[in-house]
C-alpha cells in the first residue's frame, strides 16, 4: 500500500482540505533555533483524519547551531502533537556551506538521538538521496532512522505519480518515501507544491508516530 502526500510551509498558498485528495500532509513546524510557523495546519490536518507529519528545517537561513539545541527547540513545538504526528528532520544545508560530509551525518545522528530521548519517537530523515549515497551512515541511523528522500526526474509540472522515477542506487537507510517533484499541481492548493509517495500503510504511519 502507498500513500500520496504533500509538504507545505509558509511559502505555499493556502491548502483547502475540502478539495485535497492526498492522504498525507507534512507541515514545516520549526527551523534552526528561532523559526516557528505559527500558521501551520497540523491540527486542521489531524481533524481531517489525514496522516500528518511535522518537520524541523536544520540550519535555518544557513545558521549552523548545536544539534541538541535544535532538537530541543523542535520538540518544544512538536510536543502538543506527540504520538499523533510523525516528526521529521529536514536536512538540506551542509555545515561547511558547500558539500555534505560525515560531519553532517554525525550532526544528524546527534539530533536524532536527542529527539528520541525527549519524545520516545524516532524521527524520519528527509534529505537528498545523494547525501545518503555519498556518505557513510552511522550504525544508529541504519538501525533507527527511516528515510524520506528527494530525487526528481525533471522540473516539469505534474500531478500525482504512482511510480515516480528514481535511480536504482540503494541506500543504507530504510526508505519510507520519495519526494519526486517540487512542481506538483493538484486540486486544493494553487501554485507549485512538493509531491511525495510514501511506501507505508495508514496503520503503520500512525504506529511510527509512537514509541517503538
Amino acid at each position: 500500500m502507498v500513500l500520496q502526500g504533500i509538504d507545505i510551509s509558509s511559502n505555499n498558498n493556502y491548502l483547502n482540505l475540502g478539495y485535497y485528495s492526498g492522504q498525507v500532509v507534512i507541515n514545516k513546524l520549526t527551523g534552526g533555533l528561532s523559526y516557528f510557523w505559527k500558521d501551520n495546519r497540523t491540527q486542521d490536518c489531524i481533524n481531517k483524519g489525514l496522516c500528518v507529519g511535522d518537520y524541523h528545517f536544520a540550519h535555518e537561513n544557513g545558521v549552523v547551531t548545536n544539534a541538541d539545541n535544535q532538537a530541543i527547540f523542535f520538540y518544544s513545538h512538536y510536543k502538543p502533537f506527540r504520538y499523533k504526528v510523525l516528526p521529521i528532520l529536514d536536512y538540506e544545508i551542509a555545515m561547511n556551506g558547500k558539500n555534505f560530509t560525515f560531519k553532517d551525518i554525525q550532526w544528524i545522528t546527534t539530533f536524532m538521538q536527542k529527539f528520541k530521548a525527549l519524545s520516545g519517537v524516532n524521527p524520519v530523515l528527509y534529505t537528498s538521496k545523494g547525501v545518503i549515497l555519498e556518505n557513510y551512515m552511522t550504525d544508529y541511523l541504519k538501525n533507527n532512522t527511516m528515510l524520506w528522500f528527494a530525487q526528481y526526474a525533471n522540473n516539469i509540472p505534474t500531478g500525482w505519480q504512482s511510480n515516480p522515477w528514481t535511480d536504482k542506487n540503494e541506500v543504507d537507510l530504510n526508505v519510507i518515501g520519495q519526494q519526486y517533484t517540487s512542481h506538483g499541481r493538484i486540486q486544493g492548493i494553487s501554485g507549485d507544491v512538493d509531491l511525495s509517495i510514501f511506501y507505508i500503510s495508514r496503520e503503520n504511519w500512525f504506529k511510527a508516530c509512537k514509541p517503538a
